[in-house]
């Protein structure tokens, strides 16, 4: 571009890579006409620069596209559940569930101690089968906490450390109570299968079996069904530190019920007492993520399985009057 007079001129030379800006003679208009000069400059480069990003976006669409945050691997939207089924009255206490297959699973309540197999129908479960694994004489509560399935051999845990094992369940049960040197202040509250070392975890609500561990720690043991015995050095150990460490704030967990997931290993555990919540673990023990639970959906939750696809099952107690219910919930994608 080129502008002349008489005895005054401007000579702008645009050099395509560099847009170097080269002024020849500016004696009397200069403070008219740079002015001028500098702002069609600018916005001749706004215009190329413009023009080089949407030509990267259109060669690039699908770069672009994954470049979006994902979500939080290993979290479930609890506050949407996949299914919900309504338990019967005389599951108004449920407090531990464990796989069946895709329309039942086994589950315990507080109260009396027997296995229930509930079959899942559209929006309410049935009980299918109950099997008494202890007599009952006094009618008193019992406070069985939680089951776990393994093969044909059922393990309900008691809070006051022991272990019912339950072989033959569906035809002839035979029942072995195994005592360990955990007890009722540590309040044994949640038992699953693992898959990775062919144990049980079993996790303690209260205060951890390990003198030189702090009182708001709580520990998660190994129980060997070969065995029958409990290791004496925990498994995992959760400490209160790293809630606050992960969430800023200081969280108490008192867990009552566990689940190793089938496909990543993790370790989900779920805290009822004070904070309502669900934390996720890595198999070593690192506290992974958590998130909290709405009261208004789930109650008081204190069982919880994996189907083999990773679907998740929680069950939660209901008011007096009410129901507890079962929820079922796929992984966040």
């Amino acid at each position: 571009m080129k502008g002349k007079n008489t005895n005054n001129y401007v000579s702008l030379t645009l050099q395509n890579k560099d847009q170097i800006l080269a002024l020849e003679k500016i004696p009397l208009m200069k403070s008219l006409i740079f002015p001028f000069v500098i702002s069609i400059f600018f916005l001749q480069l706004a215009s190329c620069r413009q023009s080089e990003k949407n030509n990267l976006t259109n060669t690039n669409t699908d770069s672009v596209q994954t470049t979006a945050k994902p979500e939080i691997a290993g979290l479930y939207d609890l506050a949407h559940p996949l299914r919900k089924w309504r338990l019967p009255e005389e599951l108004l206490e449920i407090s531990g569930n464990s796989y069946i297959d895709s329309n039942h699973l086994m589950v315990i309540e507080d109260l009396h101690p027997n296995l229930y197999v509930i079959g899942l129908k559209e929006t309410s479960a049935v009980i299918d089968k109950k099997i008494a694994f202890k007599e009952d004489p006094s009618g008193k509560k019992f406070d069985v906490e939680d089951v776990v399935l393994v093969n044909n051999t059922a393990y309900a845990l008691w809070s006051h450390g022991s272990i019912y094992k339950i072989t033959d369940w569906q035809t002839k049960p035979q029942v072995k109570e195994i005592k360990t040197f955990l007890s009722k202040e540590n309040n044994t509250e949640g038992i699953c299968y693992d898959p990775v070392t062919k144990n049980i975890l079993i996790a303690c609500k209260n205060d951890i079996a390990q003198a030189d561990e702090k009182k708001s720690s709580r520990g998660i043991y190994q129980f060997n069904m070969t065995t029958d015995s409990v290791a004496e050095a925990p498994f995992m150990v959760i400490h209160k530190k790293d809630f606050k460490e992960l969430t800023g704030e200081k969280e108490s967990f008192y867990p009552s019920a566990i689940a190793v997931h089938p496909i990543s290993h993790d370790v989900y555990i779920l805290s009822t007492k004070e904070t309502k919540c669900m934390a996720v673990f890595t198999h070593e023990g690192a506290l992974k993520n958590f998130q909290l639970i709405d009261r208004n959906i789930l109650l008081q939750p204190e069982g919880m399985c994996f189907a083999p696809d990773g679907t998740l099952y929680i069950s939660t107690e209901g008011k007096p009057g009410g129901s507890g219910f079962i929820y079922a919930y796929k992984m966040a994608k």
